[in-house]
């Protein structure tokens, strides 16, 4: 009857998980294997949660937040938004209980630099054609990235249905051609070239598709 509180409960209900954030980064041929390498955070990496196959994906700095349990087993792979790299068919992954903070590196006793590198230079031609039409959405997909294909001294695009870029194996005194960024992105020229001409079906003339894959490589 006088107003005195005599008791207070909080009836909202609400429950936040822990989260724990991870950088990813890698060691990478910046231009060519006759350069140092640099350690690079890897953009747009796929961070899949194993409790839930959840997708997560780190942002343009190479960093995540996953909202799960610490200690949820996390798998990282060298696949994202842009580019799914595969050597015989195989995508290198890590995997790596979750932690409050997480610094997950990919390197030689996981992957090889040439995988590295490939991941690196595929998502820094997709930046850049975003940049020159950015409402072009073509290619806004995994691009299937082939590494260490059988052969030497070449690359090349394959399109059709399940377009991809492939890189052949050292040997014939030539560099693996994924560890060449220019290389890599000539290739994923030729997929812009694929989706952006001609309704989608592609630049006909083969002229014009070598020096327009060039002149991709070289803007960048």
């Amino acid at each position: 009857h006088t107003g005195e509180l005599l008791m207070r409960k909080n009836e909202v209900m609400y429950e936040a998980p822990p989260t724990g954030t991870a950088t990813v980064s890698g060691e990478v041929y910046p231009t060519n294997p006759y350069n140092p390498t640099i350690t690079q955070n890897f953009k747009y990496l796929k961070a899949i949660d194993q409790s839930t196959s959840t997708n997560h994906y780190t942002d343009n700095n190479g960093d995540v937040v996953l909202p799960m349990t610490i200690g949820t087993q996390v798998r990282y792979k060298l696949e994202g938004l842009y580019a799914d790299v595969q050597t015989n068919g195989s995508t290198p992954d890590i995997f790596q209980n979750l932690a409050t903070t997480n610094s997950i590196v990919f390197n030689n006793s996981n992957s090889t630099i040439q995988e590295r590198t490939a991941y690196y230079a595929v998502n820094m031609i997709h930046d850049h054609l975003k940049s020159v039409f950015p409402l072009f959405s073509g290619l806004d997909n995994p691009l299937e990235t082939n590494v260490d294909v059988q052969g030497s001294c070449n690359a090349y695009f394959s399109g059709g249905f399940s377009p991809s870029i492939n890189f052949y194996a050292e040997g014939g005194g030539c560099h693996a051609t994924a560890k060449i960024p220019d290389v890599v992105y000539h290739e994923y020229g030729h997929a812009i070239n694929n989706g952006r001409y001609n309704s989608g079906s592609g630049m006909w003339n083969g002229g014009l598709n070598e020096g327009f894959a060039d002149v991709w490589a070289l803007s960048l």
